[in-house]
């Protein structure tokens, strides 16, 4: 981790989220990053497993810096991290997961969210 470039930090991140160690990602993070993601940033219940990253952007001006990364698996969604350079290492020092940014897969999007909740049936005295 020490020493890495910006997008080898961004990338081993990614591919650590995609094969599940998440004790990895989270090291890329600052614990105020995680917290900004959900908990862990990781165990949140929302987000589906990763099983493939797009680095979408890297954005970089001096020791700050912004990614951006879609993952994508049983639905998708993209984590912006802003990045900051301390003492040779850069950190995720924010996080955040855009609402707008999570999709459901695409099989979840063809037949809805679960059954329907039924009708409610018109009420009849038994007299």
């Amino acid at each position: 981790m020490g020493g890495d470039t910006l997008r080898e930090a961004v990338e081993r991140q990614a591919e650590a989220r995609v094969r599940g160690d998440d004790a990895a990602f989270a090291s890329y993070m600052t614990p105020q990053a995680l917290l900004q993601l959900g908990g862990s940033g990781l165990g949140a219940p929302v987000l589906p497993r990763a099983r493939a990253y797009k680095l979408l952007d890297i954005i970089e001006h001096g020791d700050l810096a912004e990614s951006v990364v879609r993952y994508a698996g049983g639905g998708s969604y993209v984590v912006r991290t802003r990045w900051r350079l301390i003492d040779g290492v850069w950190k995720g020092v924010e996080a955040e997961i855009p609402p707008d940014s999570m999709r459901a897969p695409w099989w979840r999007r063809l037949v809805g969210r679960g059954p329907r909740p039924a009708r409610p049936v018109d009420r009849r005295d038994l007299s």
